[in-house]
């Protein structure tokens, strides 16, 4: 084992299928049933996916508005992050993330040996702008990836802000690597027409969460022309599936299902937070924040409590628990699930108030 790797763990995810899982932000209904399935009965299984992944991107690329050309697509953003480290990174180069935010930032960084510089976020998860500002100017770093709205916190940082970090990026020769994974939630990025003006700025997308397709791991990578000629050198050939490509292409070419999939979505989130802020009004020092996600992070003393207490009901919420912070994310679910999830936060919040 390289020494870079040494003192790293693995991304285990333990399969669950008899819980109610509100932990992993993923859509809490499958579009199957609006894929013509007889289509994948043509498929050639004995053949590299190349047409198909074309045929993904021209989809993607009529239904986001990015140019086909300045697109790639990987199998889920994970393999892109891994891709853009790969491409970028010498090792003992300065990386920067935030904290908290998405962990494979981080890992991959590692891997490629990075040094990686951490910056948390301010109390609020408001971006500490002059902080990060200073440590670019100070560190150079090659990459600063930002998911935006980040995941954990669900907050939206300002086209403003984001701005003056690729425009202090570029002073040192670094690149923000744009992860939007959660934009579908929050409207239409505010760089959306514009990506391609900016030499330093990589957005990354996903059809894992506002579009419902994250058993097809299908993620997307938007650059200006020179990014994408750079990364494509290193991009494995043939790295989505056909029969993933196939899927989501069909979902792709049929944008009234994706947007009254997304709206019915933005009806259950709102119920979501309904129930969250009905639920901290109960608990001492519980802090609900702003989400522009299909998540809450709610910040509690007593966060592992109502963790292992869910799970024991069998719904799985995500608990974090580190230097940063003591909180719970919870993701939305359909209304049978709120109605489950409703009776246990009554049942939990009762037991807490006999506890004080």
């Amino acid at each position: 084992m390289r020494k870079a790797l040494q003192g790293l763990s693995p991304y285990k995810v333990k399969p669950e299928f008899d819980m109610i899982r509100l932990d992993n932000n993923e859509a809490f209904m499958s579009l199957l049933s609006s894929v013509d399935l007889g289509k994948l009965q043509e498929t050639l299984i004995n053949r590299y996916p190349a047409e198909s992944s074309e045929n993904l991107v021209k989809a993607y690329s009529k239904f986001s508005g990015f140019p086909a050309n300045n697109i790639l697509a990987g199998n889920g953003s994970d393999e892109l992050i891994s891709i853009i480290a790969q491409y970028f990174l010498n090792p003992d180069d300065v990386v920067v993330v935030l904290e908290p935010d998405f962990s494979m930032y981080e890992k991959n960084a590692v891997i490629m040996g990075a040094e990686v510089n951490r910056i948390s976020l301010n109390d609020d998860f408001s971006l500490p702008l002059e902080k990060v500002l200073e440590e670019i100017k100070a560190r150079k770093p090659k990459l600063l990836f930002l998911s935006n709205p980040n995941n954990p916190t669900g907050q939206l940082y300002s086209k403003e802000e984001i701005e003056e970090l690729i425009l202090a990026l570029r002073q040192v020769e670094g690149v923000l690597v744009l992860d939007e994974a959660y934009i579908d939630f929050a409207g239409e990025s505010p760089f959306a027409k514009t990506v391609l003006n900016y030499g330093n700025l990589i957005i990354l997308r996903t059809a894992s969460k506002a579009m419902g397709m994250a058993a097809l791991r299908l993620g997307f990578l938007i650059a200006n022309d020179q990014i994408i000629e750079g990364i494509s050198c290193i991009k494995p050939p043939y790295n989505v599936n056909t029969i993933s490509a196939q899927i989501g292409a069909q979902l792709l070419e049929n944008p009234n299902v994706l947007d009254q999939f997304l709206l019915v979505q933005l009806n259950q989130i709102a119920e979501l937070e309904e129930m969250l802020n009905e639920f901290i009004r109960k608990i001492v020092g519980a802090k609900l924040f702003p989400s522009h996600t299909n998540f809450f992070l709610i910040k509690m003393n007593d966060a592992k409590a109502l963790a292992d207490f869910l799970y024991e009901s069998k719904i799985k919420i995500r608990f974090f628990n580190d230097e940063t912070m003591k909180a719970v994310r919870i993701s939305a679910g359909t209304k049978e699930e709120h109605a489950k999830l409703r009776a246990a936060l009554n049942e939990w919040s009762e037991m807490y108030a006999k506890r004080i």
